[in-house]
């Protein structure tokens, strides 16, 4: 059993100045705050034996909090909190057939007070991106492992990673405005009025629990097959092997409306080396998988939140050839 501990103080200064090109200078905000966190970790393994060891472990952490800019301090979101976990691990490393095989699973559960995600919002002139804690989240997951080496010339590489994500709490200002115009297509606070003593309408905030952390794919799949032999006595060896990375569709924000879509992207490698030089010839996205690996949401926000999105492309089918030399 091991025990640890430590302890983290940040303190976080920001001078921000809202100035319009041109226009008289104007005294700059100022603000500040000190985050302090002490985070243990309890750690406790068993060796069954001399290749099998069993192990859990606890460990808290913290991503300190900040300060929004201008325009997002004119929004009313000067500022978000510090993001906590309480991370619970269980695991196994294992290795068989005199080291021909090697198999680790590790299993994972985290709670998140906090989380942090940048969110658009409004100021009188102009939307914005800015940090908020969009609520609490649970993260369920399991890693598995798995190299083999069934000859001195070829490895087999496996890997699974699950990452099931959950908002268990929170409250989302988008959500609200989704969920008032899905009776009459109007923002009309037909749901509930956030503020009923301000004057106008602000759509009551919407819940997002239950919805799924954006940007972070359930499953994701990397598999590697790599094969190598001598070339004569003079030291040289050739190589060759590819390599496939399954990744599942992602959502672009906590409403889980856009998403990614999977993609399945292949790369091949061919060559030789030896203890100085190296020559390669690959082809990266053998299949030309052409699904975007990320959107980035309200692409055009100006003053009314549109519906829309960008998304980059991924690259796609290229060859190449690479030289190098070590000395």
């Amino acid at each position: 059993m091991s025990v640890e501990g430590r302890y983290a103080e940040e303190k976080v200064e920001q001078s921000s100045i809202a100035r319009n090109a041109g226009g008289p200078a104007v005294a700059p905000v100022n603000v500040a705050a000190t985050f302090k966190k002490f985070s243990p970790r309890i750690l406790l393994d068993w060796k069954v034996s001399a290749d099998n060891l069993l192990y859990a472990s606890f460990a808290q952490g913290q991503k300190p909090g900040g300060f929004n800019g201008v325009t997002a301090i004119q929004a009313g979101v000067p500022s978000y909190q510090e993001e906590e976990v309480d991370a619970f691990e269980i695991g196994s490393k294992n290795v068989f057939l005199d080291g021909a095989l090697t198999a680790n699973l590790a299993v994972f559960y985290n709670e998140i007070q906090g989380y942090q995600l940048t969110q658009n919002v409004q100021s009188a002139t102009q939307a914005v991106s800015a940090v908020v804690n969009a609520g609490d989240a649970r993260v369920f997951g399991l890693e598995l492992e798995l190299v083999a080496r069934p000859s001195d010339n070829l490895t087999f590489t496996a890997n699974y990673a699950l990452a099931d994500s959950k908002f268990t709490a929170g409250f989302d200002e988008n959500q609200g405005v989704l969920n008032d115009v899905l009776d009459d297509r109007l923002v009309n606070c037909s749901t509930g009025d956030q503020f009923p003593n301000v004057a106008g309408c602000q759509s009551l905030f919407g819940s997002i629990v239950g919805k799924s952390i954006p940007r972070a794919p359930v499953h994701q799949v990397f598999a590697d097959i790599d094969y190598r032999m001598p070339l004569g006595d003079g030291g040289w060896k050739f190589f060759t092997g590819a390599n496939v990375s399954l990744v599942s569709s992602s959502f672009a924000q906590v409403h889980n409306l856009a998403e990614t879509g999977g993609s399945a992207v292949a790369d091949f490698r061919i060559g030789i080396e030896n203890e100085n030089f190296k020559i390669q010839g690959y082809v990266k996205n053998l299949f030309d998988e052409d699904s975007v690996a990320q959107i980035i949401r309200y692409a055009d926000g100006n003053d009314t939140f549109k519906r829309n999105f960008i998304a980059s492309l991924r690259p796609g089918r290229r060859f190449g050839v690479v030289l190098s030399a070590r000395y």
